[in-house]
């Protein structure tokens, strides 16, 4: 039996051919579009709305030391009064954030206002358990405008642990101020509306 010998050059033409045409066996063949992963459905930022402004007491995001996943918030006081201290119990979910030390300091509550002396200080950051955070900031005499940033506290988002668009609940349980007079008397305090997106 004769065998016909091909030229190589014939034999890459004749592979260039076929693979134009699609391949043998195959007919014209299916191209598969690349799968686009599903979206995450977990959180993966703190989204924070201020109150409304006002001549009390409310927190606001600290927005340059807030990140996606860490939110600052800034206790101001009311512009029209001075004092001498304060104090509150703040409660959230801990099962979707959790209190953590701003960038800026070590402590779970940091002063930002407050004139404390060396030595002991009257300041106080406690994570309780289950979402709840003591905090107490206090000078040892004199006063100074209450309508500034006070204190700083800071949250930080559960990784994995809370769907998108879930809201986080935050509020007061109990909160004392100290007047330039002396006098302790309870405060009121504006929360604005916090979301994990």
């Amino acid at each position: 039996m004769n065998r016909t010998r091909l030229h190589p050059g014939m034999c890459a033409c004749a592979l260039l051919i076929t693979l134009a045409c699609g391949g043998g066996g195959g007919g014209g063949g299916t191209s598969t579009s690349p799968t686009t992963p599903p979206a995450s459905p977990w959180a993966s930022a703190l989204v924070y709305a201020n109150p409304p402004s006002g001549n009390g007491f409310r927190f606001v995001a600290n927005q340059a030391l807030s990140t996606p996943t860490r939110l600052v918030l800034d206790l101001v006081g009311p512009a029209a009064q001075s004092g001498q201290g304060l104090s509150f119990i703040l409660k959230t979910d801990a099962s979707k954030v959790t209190w953590v030390a701003p960038s800026t300091t070590s402590g779970l509550v940091q002063n930002v206002a407050f004139n404390l002396l060396p030595g002991p200080q009257a300041l106080v950051g406690l994570d309780k358990g289950g979402g709840s955070l003591h905090g107490a900031v206090y000078q040892n005499s004199g006063s100074i405008p209450l309508g500034q940033p006070l204190v700083r506290v800071c949250l930080s988002l559960n990784a994995g642990a809370v769907g998108a668009g879930v809201p986080v609940p935050l509020t007061l349980s109990a909160g004392n101020s100290l007047s330039n007079g002396g006098v302790i008397a309870p405060i009121d305090l504006a929360f604005g509306s916090l979301t994990a997106k």
